[in-house]
């Protein structure tokens, strides 16, 4: 992993939401009850928007790392 490389977190973020969601819809499959709504609706939905919302701040962050690397790369050629 390079300096300033956040895909790798990024994408370990992006796998654990993905896996929450598979295991979140396993457990579904036998727990429907007021207690899983209620579970889904305080534990899981908060986390969506927030942990997309990282994903997508990451990416902008990843572009402003790899420009400041080459403009540093590039100055230090001169």
């Amino acid at each position: 992993m390079r300096v300033g490389d956040l895909s790798s977190g990024a994408s370990k973020l992006a796998n654990a939401l993905k896996q929450l969601n598979i295991k979140w819809e396993m457990a579904t499959e036998g727990w429907h009850d007021v207690r899983a709504k209620a579970f889904h609706k305080d534990n899981i939905d908060p986390l969506m928007p927030s942990v997309k919302e990282t994903l997508d701040s990451l990416g902008r962050l990843a572009e402003v790392l790899d420009r400041a690397i080459r403009d540093v790369s590039d100055s230090d050629g001169m």
